[in-house]
């Protein structure tokens, strides 16, 4: 069998970190450490919940079948960890580090499975190990609790059981792909995205692998439909809510942005398509470029079976990309949509680095270079976020508002709700024009009180806060236990806010307020939103800002 460790031949280049790379340890030495630095510094960490983590950490106090934008998944994780660890910004964030460790474990078993123990190498699964720390899209998931992280541990799972499957003929894989089909889906539906990538992976090594077993693969999907059950059940009883929410991400006829579209519709644009490439440029890093390399040499340099693992990795990655790439053809993307490509991407672009590295090929050698300095700078960016928001031209660019702030900003608000109180005789009410700023609010206030969302009363989208029957300000049985009462209101414009309080009074800006646009406000005698009648869709009032549109990724 061919191997890439030419250190005996002449003229071969041999990395410092052979001998390392060599040990059967190697992989786990860097699983284990990467893990190791997160956790500690995720418990260490200052910064407060962005406002996916805490919206995520809302909904695991209303356990359910599935919620308005996404499944159960990341609910039910957060649950478990809060339960055993309690409600804190580590016990929230603590699962994002562990999946992507599970993700990395997956990576080098694909890696060992199918180009390892072929090529006698097993410095492949070190490289691949490392390639997936450095993937900056992968890091910054592992960092932060949200969908991401654990959707990608399930599609790296995923694909070692399809690419067992189908180059090893191992037909009881296929029920484990389904199995870990149906785990991502209740994190973020587009894995199913994978399931076309596993055809085109059947169709470009249809003459080379054995045969496929149409039981088997019929039943792998039929256990990958089990995902599907919890959010079909909580769907059916609410109106369909997540599909409308869907078709409004695309702009699409029966989504629920029709009633904000004439208030947010933008032309498209060129540069939607362009943005989304350089985005995923940014969120792949240099593995794109490698894997590039991985199919271009693999065609001088490797034997035909190499090259058939190489050619089904990337053609697995490649339909999410593409159909991402026909969404910005029609509206806005986000960088993490089309994230999973990434993952089979790896394990080619480990045989890449080793091939380039050993023939002294200097682009190959430039991108492995690259991808460790990005690794490293992704790995400190978030303790070394504060220094690096100080410098004058990187500074700008760290989006450091969204993570710090927060305990002075609920502190200042908990000052107006106690003089509140002590004004009225009455318990004010907590509301927000944002579902994000609603849930940070939620956490950081004394209490980790109940807090209400206006978006809808006020012609922006639905969020799952209008799901729940204790913060739907559409629910009779709800208004009829607020009326009356005095607010402390967060964003919007003061129509938004008069129209359902008496005696309205900007308060300005609290402590820590991460936004420059936005402003506190103070109402009494809360009496609905009824009376709320939106402004015409023309002049200066049609870019509404503060219509609330849940930007979460489908």
């Amino acid at each position: 069998m061919p191997d890439l460790d030419h250190s005996s031949d002449p003229g071969i280049n041999t990395p410092w970190w052979n001998t390392l790379a060599k040990s059967p340890l190697a992989p786990w030495i860097i699983i284990g450490a990467v893990l190791a630095f997160r956790l500690i510094w995720q418990f260490v960490s200052p910064y407060t919940l962005i406002e996916d983590e805490a919206h995520y950490w809302e909904w695991s106090r209303h356990l359910d079948w599935s919620y308005y934008s996404k499944g159960p998944g990341v609910a039910w994780v957060i649950w478990l960890s809060t339960t055993i660890l309690g409600h804190t910004e580590f016990a929230i964030r603590i699962p994002a580090a562990i999946a992507a460790a599970i993700g990395t474990i997956a990576i080098v078993k694909l890696t060992k499975d199918h180009l390892a123990n072929h090529l006698d190498d097993q410095r492949l699964t070190f490289v691949a190990a490392i390639l997936w720390a450095c993937v900056p899209g992968f890091a910054v998931a592992a960092m932060i609790m949200t969908i991401d992280s654990p959707y990608i541990a399930s599609w790296a799972w995923a694909s070692v059981y399809a690419m067992r499957a189908l180059l090893k003929g191992h037909h009881t894989s296929w029920l484990a792909f389904g199995f870990w089909i149906a785990i991502g889906f209740i994190f973020k539906y587009t894995i199913l995205l994978l399931i076309p990538g596993v055809l085109m992976a059947m169709l470009v090594t249809r003459n080379q692998r054995p045969r496929i077993s149409i039981k088997h693969v019929a039943l792998g999907l039929l256990i990958a439909c089990t995902g599907l059950v919890p959010i079909l059940i909580w769907n059916a009883n609410h109106d369909w809510a997540t599909v409308r929410h869907l078709l409004g991400h695309l702009g699409a006829p029966g989504g629920d942005t029709e009633q904000t579209a004439a208030y947010h519709a933008e032309p498209w644009t060129i540069l939607w398509m362009l943005e989304y490439i350089a985005l995923q440029m940014l969120v792949g890093g240099p593995i794109v470029l490698l894997s590039i390399f991985a199919l271009l040499n693999s065609k001088k340099h490797a034997d035909q079976p190499t090259q058939l693992v190489i050619r089904a990795l990337v053609a697995m990655g490649l339909p999410i990309l593409g159909f991402y790439f026909l969404v910005s053809l029609v509206t806005q993307t986000e960088g993490n949509w089309a994230m999973g490509g990434f993952v089979t991407l790896i394990p080619a672009a480990a045989w890449a680095v080793l091939d380039g590295v050993g023939r002294v090929d200097h682009p190959v050698k430039f991108a492995w270079g690259a991808s460790i300095v990005i690794g490293l700078m992704i790995l400190m960016l978030f303790p070394g976020a504060r220094t690096l928001a100080k410098l004058p031209t990187v500074g700008p660019m760290i989006p450091l508002y969204r993570m710090t702030g927060m305990r002075d900003h609920a502190a200042h608000a908990q000052r107006v709700i106690d003089q509140l109180r002590e004004e009225t005789g009455l318990e004010p009410l907590v509301m927000s024009e944002h579902y994000g700023r609603a849930s940070l609010l939620a956490f950081y206030l004394e209490g980790q009180p109940t807090v209400y969302t206006t978006s809808a009363q006020v012609g922006g989208r639905k969020t799952q806060y209008d799901m729940w029957s204790e913060t739907d300000l559409g629910d009779r049985q709800t208004l009829g236990a607020l009326l009356g009462r005095p607010g402390i209101l967060f964003g919007g414009r003061p129509d938004q806010w008069s129209c359902a309080f008496d005696g309205l009074v900007d308060i300005g800006k609290l402590d820590g307020e991460p936004k420059d646009s936005k402003t506190t406000y103070t109402g009494l005698n809360f009496h609905t939103f009824a009376s709320w009648t939106p402004p015409e869709p023309n002049g200066a009032n049609r870019a509404i800002e503060s219509l609330s549109v849940p930007g979460e990724s489908p």
